[in-house]
């Protein structure tokens, strides 16, 4: 199963992920991931407040706990004012084709 690990908050984008990638990338599960531009470059349509998303992971994992064991090693996930959303990447069928 794919998840996006999506990091987002007020606090420090440069926190040091070298543990969750070293470990997600070892166990195979590490498909990608970014850190995005400052959120006030970004552009929304309609115009709203800018988003605080500032960088992504997507992981391939067996199930949801281990997501949410990965997830755990973030360290946005300890940070005050930062936090780490868990979504499941949805899979087309091949009946949708």
């Amino acid at each position: 199963m794919k998840f996006l690990l999506i990091l987002q908050g007020d606090g420090e984008a440069r926190l040091r992920r070298d543990e969750f990638e070293r470990v997600a990338h070892d166990a195979g599960e590490l498909v990608g991931g970014e850190l995005l531009a400052d959120a006030q470059l970004s552009i929304r349509l309609p115009d709203h407040e800018p988003t605080k998303i500032d960088g992504y992971y997507v992981i391939d994992v067996e199930n949801r706990d281990r997501a949410i064991e990965l997830a755990r090693l973030l360290p946005d996930a300890r940070a005050t004012d930062r936090s780490v959303e868990i979504r499941a990447v949805m899979h087309p069928s091949a009946t949708d084709f």
